[in-house]
């Protein structure tokens, strides 16, 4: 009796340890499904259309107000460009952070208001979310707000006319590391290396929508992927610079 006590305490501490997120995570990102984006759907930019070694890579959920700065201020260590797309009611705490953003020549872009799933809302519900948003975006000095991501990555027919009849160009991405997730820093940095090829859209997250927002493994993922990318060529850019090209 005491031996099979045992083992099934054996057995309840290992299944502790699984992280249903994070196995459901890895099994997304093998799957890729963002590869398949551009046979499907030709309506959304999931990378630029290039040969010449030229990429973006993009931060959603922000801004938030202690990892936000400290990409920034990575971000101009390595001298690279980025594009955030920011959540309004986030943009409304850290204002100033979306000032030095669009200061230090980085771009911004419309994530909805509230970060809520637009495939399941009504029209006005959409139109709510991504106009609020624009309103704060072009309070901030310099910003011209182009391209619009849906939270999640998911959206409809619906969804998509709303945004073009709104000026906006849907943006959604071909690499994606799932790093909120917290895979670990040396899952995030190969999967963003591995995968990055010419026009990559690369999509890693700043800030988040829970109580409890962890980026440290973006952030020392980040010290070594920028280099890393750099050392193949590649060139980062702002999304208007990418896919202007």
């Amino acid at each position: 009796m005491g031996s099979n006590k045992t083992k099934k305490t054996k057995v309840g501490k290992m299944l502790d340890n699984v992280r249903p997120q994070l196995l459901l995570s890895d099994l997304s990102h093998a799957a890729s499904l963002e590869r398949l984006g551009p046979k499907l759907f030709e309506r959304i930019y999931w990378r630029a259309l290039t040969d010449e070694p030229k990429i973006a890579v993009t931060f959603d959920d922000g801004p938030h107000g202690i990892s936000t700065p400290q990409i920034l201020d990575l971000l101009d260590k390595f001298k690279v460009s980025a594009t955030f797309f920011l959540v309004g009611k986030h943009l409304e705490r850290h204002h100033k952070i979306a000032r030095r953003m669009v200061s230090a020549g980085h771009e911004i872009g419309n994530h909805t208001y509230s970060h809520s799933l637009l495939y399941l809302s009504t029209k006005k519900r959409i139109r709510d979310e991504i106009c609020r948003t624009d309103t704060l975006l072009r309070n901030i000095d310099g910003a011209e707000p182009k391209f619009f991501r849906p939270p999640a990555g998911f959206f409809t027919k619906q969804v998509l006319d709303i945004v073009e009849q709104l000026g906006y160009k849907t943006v959604v991405r071909d690499v994606y590391p799932r790093d909120p997730h917290l895979p670990g820093k040396k899952k995030i940095v190969d999967r963003v290396v591995q995968r990055t090829v010419a026009g990559s859209i690369i999509i890693l997250h700043d800030g988040g929508n829970t109580q409890r927002v962890d980026r440290s493994q973006t952030l020392e993922a980040l010290s070594e992927i920028i280099p890393s990318l750099k050392n193949k060529g590649f060139e980062f850019l702002t999304l208007s610079a990418l896919l202007s090209n």
